[in-house]
């Protein structure tokens, strides 16, 4: 399910995120016209004329200097840096990061989780914290043993999971 959905399907009668949907519109195309599908005609009506108002006009240009440009159709698999620096600008935008988050890969919410990752993070268990060690490298792109770099993929590479446990055990001992 395309996550922009969830912010539409609670109110039949108002269009509460004109500007998330404005968003959706001109950053991710691509689910548009399922996101506005869902709407109530009553909806897509209030969209219609919030589009083509000056006030839309107006954000649309104040959005435009305030974020740099990224072409969101293009994006790579793997963001260098400065990219990965503009992607933050628009995740931290609630109303502009909720319209670009389907097009994000697990992948690349993993590379902004990580730049975005607090650089000494303690692995606590489920106290606020990721409960595992593979929603710990999900959530802060780190190794909570080794605090060195690591995705999903490498993970399960190096590692196998002790069924009773939960541990982590290198699979280079399994051998």
């Amino acid at each position: 399910m395309i996550c922009a959905i969830h912010y539409f399907s609670h109110n039949k009668y108002e269009l509460p995120k004109l500007k998330l949907l404005f968003n959706i519109e001109d950053l991710n195309n691509s689910i548009f016209d399922e996101v506005f599908n869902i709407l109530t005609p009553q909806q897509q009506e209030q969209y219609i004329a919030f589009k083509a108002s000056e006030q839309a006009i107006t954000y649309r240009k104040e959005r435009s200097l305030k974020l740099p440009y990224v072409d969101f159709n293009n994006l790579p698999e793997v963001f260098d840096d400065k990219l990965l620096k503009k992607i933050i600008l628009y995740q931290e935008d609630g109303e502009v990061g909720g319209a670009i988050y389907d097009l994000l890969s697990e992948d690349h919410k993993g590379q902004v989780a990580q730049y975005n990752a607090d650089p000494r993070p303690h692995f606590m268990g489920n106290v606020g914290e990721p409960d595992t060690v593979t929603s710990y490298i999900i959530k802060y792109g780190v190794n909570p043993y080794t605090r060195k770099p690591e995705t999903i993929e490498s993970f399960h590479q190096k590692y196998t999971i002790d069924p009773k446990t939960g541990d982590p055990i290198p699979k280079e001992s399994n051998q």
